[in-house]
Formats: structure tokens, sequence, C-alpha cells
């Protein structure tokens, strides 16, 4: 198999929860975030959504740092809504305010920290969430890790102490400090990107987004520097760009990307939103009131590896040489470097008691690739069960990740045998790479081939051209999206 790599690693599981900090109930609970680790709910696509509790109720709480106000929606309340205390007028990130009736909540928590929060505004969203906003996550330095899919709250530190860290040589991991300042009527962090597209640039502020997982761009000042918004039929507004790359600094950032199409982004301190698809290529500190986005990712390497030789037919001259061609290594914690290390796998136990697994890939992909994966029984053996799993990638640039359940649900429908035999297993291991994405598989997937019918199905990330739609050209037509996979801002109350 050409480009193919056997892995060997660890397998690495993990009980869901919190991690660190005190484990407590009642009166014991710890009644703020800093020193917690708490695990991300589990989702191909990367989005700062934990658990929490409201009442006797499971809900998502939503960590947004660029929301004033935390809210919950009306969803949260069965029968008749709690009278509102008064009302919020708050500044939104996209321009203009919005007015949010500010309800009591019943007794609410996030995994083991009981809230600080007493009331919080109410949304006219019908699915229930709460929405930790700038009001409660402020005081914290937010670190996301992407590929154990994690947020560690640690206290808010100046920019210079985190510059002071980043200066120290480290043999392993690259780490770039980005300024963040302020808007000045939302208070909200800002940081400068520059968006290409062909020989069109656009250089500005944008909203550091943890809300949605994909980021956002004006159409007005986007189309004013030559941009191309992708067609849209029945002569839709624009809804995506596809853009050669999104950067925070030369080189640092994502290419390519798909970013949603602001049309009504009025704010005139901002360009748009810069959101995980971005800043979630690397284990990235959010820190809003220190003022800093740190970004963290391993060091790669390039070595010049020959392509394979190629036979020249029976009776004629020998074949020219091969040319050769670059291949990145990444450092490894201890700062040696491989191609191994650009590969990483972490397996976690969810609480309903199903497993995900979490992919990641460091170097870049100029032909997508795939990660192969072995199921591992309870007495830690290889399961030999006739069905191939893995995770895709699509050409892309350095820092991918993505989540799956393993068996995802539908599974149920498309490959039943495989779907009981996945069902076994209780974890997995990184088995080979390959170079080149699974064919049936457009974006970051995972994919389940049964061997018996050659069928491969594929669980995929959504983009904002719907769920598992590949990156176009900028000259094909694109769809509406599900409404699920929509911008999903909260509703104003009706």
């Amino acid at each position: 198999m050409r480009g193919a790599l056997l892995l060997t690693g660890v397998l690495m599981m993990a009980g869901a929860g919190c991690h660190t900090g005190t484990a407590a109930s009642g009166p014991a609970r710890p009644q703020g975030f800093e020193g917690q680790t708490l695990p991300l709910l589990a989702s191909p696509a990367l989005r700062l959504t934990v658990a929490g509790r409201l009442g006797t109720q499971a809900v998502p709480v939503v960590l947004d740092v660029a929301r004033p106000l935390s809210l919950v929606s009306k969803g949260c309340f069965t029968g008749e809504l709690p009278p509102p205390e008064g009302t919020v007028r708050a500044p939104e990130p996209a321009g203009g305010f919005r007015s949010w009736p500010v309800v009591r909540l019943p007794t609410f928590s996030v995994g083991p920290v009981a809230s600080p929060i007493r009331t919080a505004g109410l949304s006219g969203e019908k699915a229930c969430a709460v929405t930790l906003g700038a009001d409660v996550l402020e005081p914290y330095a937010l670190t996301v890790d992407p590929l154990r899919r994690e947020v560690t709250f640690t206290a808010s530190r100046a920019r210079e102490a985190y510059a002071a860290e980043a200066a120290v040589s480290d043999a392993a991991r690259e780490v770039y400090v980005v300024e963040l300042s302020r808007e000045p009527q939302g208070d909200w962090p800002l940081l400068a990107a520059r968006v290409k597209q062909g020989e069109a640039e656009l250089t500005g502020p944008f909203v550091l987004g943890s809300r949605e997982p994909f980021s956002r761009l004006a159409v007005g000042p986007a189309e004013a520097q030559g941009m191309q918004p992708l067609e849209t039929a029945a002569n839709l507004p624009a809804r995506t760009f596809a853009v050669d790359a999104v950067e925070v600094a030369n080189g640092v950032g994502v290419s390519p990307l798909v970013v949603e199409a602001a049309g009504r982004w009025d704010s005139p301190s901002s360009l748009g939103r810069l959101g995980p698809d971005v800043w979630g290529r690397f284990t990235a500190t959010l820190d809003a009131k220190g003022g800093a986005l740190v970004l963290r990712r391993p060091r790669v390497s390039s070595v010049v590896a020959p392509a394979p030789a190629a036979a020249a037919p029976s009776g004629e001259a020998s074949a020219p040489p091969p040319a050769s061609s670059e291949r990145q290594q990444c450092a490894s914690p201890s700062g040696t470097f491989s191609e191994e290390a650009c590969y990483g796998l972490y397996v976690r136990h969810e609480p309903d008691g199903s497993v995900s697994v979490s992919g990641a890939v460091y170097r870049d992909l100029p032909e997508g690739g795939r990660l192969h994966l072995e199921l591992v029984g309870a007495d830690g053996q290889r399961l030999e069960t006739g069905c191939g799993v893995g995770l895709s990638f699509p050409s892309t640039s350095r820092g991918l990740t993505t989540q799956h359940r393993l068996p995802w649900a539908s599974l149920a429908q498309t490959l039943p045998a495989c779907r009981a035999a996945l069902a076994t297993a209780t974890g997995f291991k990184l088995a080979l790479f390959e170079e080149g994405r699974q064919p049936e598989c457009p974006t970051a997937c995972a994919f389940v081939t049964e061997a018996a019918s050659r069928r491969t199905v594929c669980e995929c990330q959504p983009t904002p051209l719907g769920e598992g739609v590949g990156l176009p050209s900028r000259a094909s037509h694109s769809r509406e999206p599900p409404k699920e996979e929509r911008e999903l801002e909260p509703e104003d109350p009706k």
C-alpha cells in the first residue's frame, strides 16, 4: 500500500467526568471552576459544550466567551415559564442589541461545580441548553485539548506571562501567543486574522467565538475585497465562502476552509467570527481577560524520502530514477521526531456506556489520509470481527481532529452485523496510517467496512454546507444545510 505506515501506540482509556478537582456532591461541591477539567460532550466537530444539571434534568452547557450574558432556553422549562425578574438589554457580536427577560434558575450545576449564577437571560430556543457567558467565564482561562476533547479552567493571567513561557525553548511544541483586544461596547474578545481567497485578502479584527464550530465572514467586507461566495441555487443569499486560508499569524491557521457567510453582520468593530474550526487545530488557551489566545502544536520537520521505484517493461531501458518527496515528521513529547508521532488517538468511555474515539493528524495531508484502528476486547486482545474501522481525513493542513462514538447509532440500520461486532469492543488501538482519504467519506469521518460485502459507511463531521459535505470548488453549487446545523444563535424570547 503506497504511503502506508504501521503504527504502534499505547491505548488510552479515560473514564467520563471531571479528571481533576474534588469529586463532591451536596454542600461539598466546589463553587468555582478553577482547577477543574471537564470532558466535552462527544461530537464529530469540536464544540465547547459540557454536561450540566438544571433541577433534575441533564442539560448541555455551552461555553460562550463572546456572549456578555448567561442564558437559559425556554426548552428547559415544562409548563409555565418562571416569571421574569427584570429585563437586560445586551449588545450582540454581529451588531445591535437584544433584550432578554431575566429568570431565576432551578438548582444548577456544571460537572462537579455548583454554579455561581442564580439567574440568567431567557432565550427562545426550543431545545434545552444553558449558555455560560462572560459574566461567569471572565475570571478563567479555558484550555481546550482537541484530541482528548477536554476543557481545563485556570485563573486568568496577563498576556506577558504567556509570552514569557512561550519564549522558553521547547523541543516538542510550537507555541504562539496571539494578542486579544476587547470590543469597546460589548467587551468580547477580538483578534486580528487574515483570510485569503486567490489573489484577494481580507485582514482585520474577528470575534473570538466558542459557541459554534464554524467561523463566519461578513459578506459585505469580503465581497468588497473581491472574494466570491459559493453559488447558491434558487437565488438564495450567499451562505458560504470557500477560502484558501485563514491565518492568525504567518503560516498559523487552516487551509483550505469553508466558512459561513454572514449577510447580517452589522458590527463596525469586526469582520466576523473565528471559531474552533481554526483555533481548534491547536491545543488552545482562551484567556479573554488576560488578552491572550495561546496556540500549541507539535513541531514538525521535513525529511526527503524517495518515491517507490517504477519497474521498466520487459525489453525496455530502465526507468528513470524516481523523484524524491518530502514527508513531515512530528515531535513526540520527549522531542524526538518520527512519523508515528504525527497521529494521535484517544479513547473514552462515555456515561451512557458507549465508547468514543478521537483522532488527530499533526502533519499536513496533501492527499488526505486514513487511520486504521484495531478493536480490543475486555481481555486486552485484538478482536477479529470481519469489519474494518478507522478515521478518514480530507486534504487539509495539520491539526485536524474528529471524534465519534463507535458504533454510532445509525450503523444498526446500515451495517447491523458490524454494529454488533463493534459493540463488543472495549477499546481501540492505532494500527495503520495510509495516504489518501476514504472515497466514501468527504470530510473528517469515521468509517466501517464490512469485509463480506465490501460495503463502507461513514459518519462525518458537519460543515457549513451540511453534514459530511466536502470542500467544493468556488464554482460549484451549495445547498441548504439541515436545520440543526445552521447558525444556532440564541433566539429572542417570543
